[in-house]
């Protein structure tokens, strides 16, 4: 890994961190398009009953086990923010690979 590889992963790894960490706990309490246009229309609302849903780790982008408040919101923030950039990484690694073995 050269310098510069390294200087750019620190760079999105501590951006990473200062936009999951502190940025993720202003994010708007309203519903997103998407969940908005599911009320509008009444399907966000069970027909029959209560539907149960799967656990998720990220239940309304906090972490359960560290409460709700600041401390949930940033973790949610920062381990959401890693995997979106440990994906990122594996993807060019995976095209780079890919570019370097096609001899067209």
């Amino acid at each position: 890994m050269t310098a510069y590889d390294r200087r750019t992963l620190l760079v999105g790894l501590a951006a990473a961190l200062v936009i999951g960490g502190a940025v993720s706990y202003f994010a708007s309490a309203y519903p997103d398009g998407l969940e908005k246009t599911q009320e509008d229309l009444g399907a966000a609302e069970t027909v029959h009953g209560t539907v149960a849903h799967p656990p998720s780790l990220f239940e309304e982008y906090s972490l359960a086990w560290l409460g709700e408040g600041f401390w949930g919101n940033a973790a949610a923030g920062i381990l959401g923010a890693l995997v979106v950039l440990v994906l990122v990484l594996a993807l060019g690694r995976i095209l780079r690979g890919v570019r370097r073995t096609d001899h067209c």
